[in-house]
């Protein structure tokens, strides 16, 4: 039994949904079903009634339930503890991040913390949010540049919007539209749209569908890419049109234009994203360069 079993265990209690936990955890529901099973196996009991409605704890589960939270609490907080205490030199401050980020707002407060701090070391790691949020309950990142978060990521972790950002259409150059200044996002109601993967953008379509249908229209969302750039690259082969903020412009995008939008304007968020407990000293010292630089 590892501390990760704990957490799936927890998250399915809170849920009493296979499917609402999966989304919450980031992985796949067969795969979270079998950690259960696999848990139950272990402790010898049946933890959860499966029923017609959904999950129910047993007498067994409910216990092992508020077990099972202590002992998360405890390591959390003993983890941090050590860190922030007793250690005498400061840890590596650790990043998830996707490319678009980088190119400004990350790159800016990265400049002012080393100029600061120029004896902690930063590690990068590139990632999808789907892999940040992961890698935050894991312990492996300290802090993760998600973009648009899904809502619910709000009750596990600390959320800050560091940025807003213009939404634009994305078309590719030989588009009747292309060499328009702007265009309203109603005019793109016939075509079909590119979306993100639901596994390492979770909820990323939902916004999509959100600005199309402030313009009056629910997008035909045909095709799902795994990253940014194969969004551009699908654009550029023809193969649809699609919406991200207008930093993703930062990101080579030949035969692709990024188009501003007239009607409606919309914008999306890049976030800020770290566990609630108390933070270690680096990630202490960087958030509050971070949050000078915040645009509120």
């Amino acid at each position: 039994m590892e501390l990760r079993h704990l957490k799936y265990f927890v998250t399915v209690a809170q849920e009493l949904n296979f499917s609402r936990a999966a989304v919450r955890l980031y992985i796949s529901q067969p795969a979270l079903s079998r950690q259960i099973k696999n848990l139950e196996d272990e402790l010898g009991i049946v933890l959860f009634l499966r029923q017609s409605d959904g999950l129910a704890l047993t007498e067994g589960g409910k216990f092992f339930l508020e077990q099972a939270k202590d002992i998360l609490n405890r390591s959390h907080v003993a983890v941090q503890t050590i860190k922030t205490h007793y250690s005498n030199t400061d840890e590596p401050l650790v990043i998830g991040y996707f490319p678009t980020i980088l190119q400004s707002l990350l790159g800016e407060t990265l400049h002012c913390f080393k100029l600061a701090y120029p004896q902690i070391a930063i590690r990068f790691h590139e990632m999808s949010p789907g892999e940040q949020v992961r890698a935050l309950r894991e312990g492996a990142i300290d802090i993760a540049f998600i973009g648009n978060p899904p809502d619910e990521l709000r009750e596990e972790f600390t959320v800050k919007c560091v940025k807003k950002l213009p939404i634009v259409a994305l078309l590719p150059d030989t588009h009747p539209l292309a060499h328009q200044d702007s265009i309203d996002l109603a005019e793109l109601t016939t075509e079909k749209f590119i979306g993100m993967s639901e596994e390492k953008y979770p909820k990323r379509n939902n916004r999509i569908r959100d600005h199309c249908l402030c313009a009056g229209f629910m997008p035909n969302l045909h095709l799902f890419a795994d990253s940014h750039s194969s969004i551009i690259a699908l654009v550029a082969a023809g193969q649809g049109v699609s919406v991200m903020p207008k930093e993703g412009a930062s990101l080579p995008h030949s035969k692709v234009v990024f188009m501003p939008l007239h009607h409606p304007i919309r914008y999306g968020r890049s976030t800020a994203v770290w566990r609630k407990e108390t933070p270690a000293k680096s990630l202490e010292k960087y958030l509050k360069i971070l949050f000078e630089h915040v645009q509120e």
